[in-house]
């Protein structure tokens, strides 16, 4: 086995997940060149992870035919763990051996358009990851930033008690209220920490119930994702719900308090020393990725996760680390 692609191009947080393959399949197979189809978005993370990034915009008929070309018939073996037509379309473009990441079958598909989706809920995706890919285990989340990324970030972020705080998620029923959320790092504030906003151009009306909130010293909501990657490997803690930042912290080596209501914790939840913070309700988890309202009509998996329950669990990580 000399060549390797490994295919998943969305969302960020899988990006980063999928990452723990990377190692174990250098240690398999010593020596191979692993090439990794991504977003161009996502791409500035894997710089220096894999042998070589292919970045491309699923929006652009044009760049995605380059990808194609770009691959055709340079790997031993392909790794889709995206499973949609066209990532399937690469794989058997670059390799004759081919491996994806199933999540459901046929007649499953078919049920999770009309609503009826089957709950993964038995395992990290990391290891899911892991074992579509032939490996016993998944390895580190890594990611990687260019100098330039951190030298930013080291100007923003000086030397102090830094708590992130990143109160989006694609969906909205993954989302604790942000004005919860910026009851939260008013109180943190006021212990002495020092508040920064991570968000993205999606986040903008919860970007400003938190500014109105807590008034962050620092906000990082428009600088790009190397720079944001960077600035949370300089935080003592990152408090935001079930999104791709929580796991972008982990592989930076810094903690996170996911806030967990309709998705699954052995899923998603971010490892150790990472924390998920979840009522345990016996309705969740209700959703692979979340929606747009909840099934039962009352969100209370995080409707009812109190601000001093998230206050106490965030002082208590904080001191920990302190």
């Amino acid at each position: 086995m000399k060549s390797i692609l490994l295919i998943r191009y969305s969302a960020l947080g899988d990006v980063v997940l999928a990452s723990g393959l990377v190692a174990p399949l250098r240690a398999k197979y010593p020596g191979v060149r692993i090439e990794w189809a991504t977003e161009k978005a996502f791409a500035g993370l894997l710089e220096g992870v894999v042998d070589r990034v292919i970045p491309f915009s699923r929006k652009d008929p044009s760049s995605r035919a380059a990808v194609l070309l770009d691959v055709k018939g340079r790997f031993d073996l392909a790794i889709d763990l995206q499973n949609k037509f066209w990532s399937m379309r690469v794989s058997r473009a670059a390799a004759p051996k081919r491996l994806r990441f199933v999540r459901r079958t046929a007649l499953q598909a078919l049920g999770s358009l009309v609503g009826r989706d089957v709950i993964l809920d038995e395992a990290p995706a990391t290891e899911l990851y892991a074992k579509a890919a032939g490996l016993e285990a998944s390895g580190p989340l890594q990611v990687r930033v260019s100098d330039a990324a951190h030298a930013r970030a080291a100007q923003l972020l000086p030397e102090g008690s830094w708590v992130a705080v990143a109160p989006g998620a694609a969906w909205e029923t993954k989302r604790w209220p942000a004005a919860r959320l910026a009851e939260v790092a008013a109180a943190l504030r006021a212990d002495g920490h020092r508040i920064v906003l991570v968000g993205g151009p999606m986040d903008g009306e919860l970007l400003d119930v938190i500014r109105a909130g807590c008034q962050p010293e620092v906000d990082l909501s428009a600088e790009s994702l190397p720079v944001l990657a960077a600035a949370l490997s300089r935080v003592k803690l990152l408090i935001g719900n079930d999104s791709g930042l929580v796991h972008v912290a982990g592989a930076m080596g810094r903690p996170a308090l996911a806030l967990f209501g309709p998705t699954s914790v052995r899923r998603w939840g971010p490892r150790a020393p990472g924390v998920a913070l979840s009522l345990g309700l016996s309705c969740s988890p209700c959703t692979n990725h979340g929606g747009r309202s909840c099934p039962l009509g009352h969100h209370n998996c995080l409707q009812k996760l109190e601000v001093v329950t998230v206050l106490m669990r965030a002082r208590e990580l904080l001191t920990s680390r302190l």
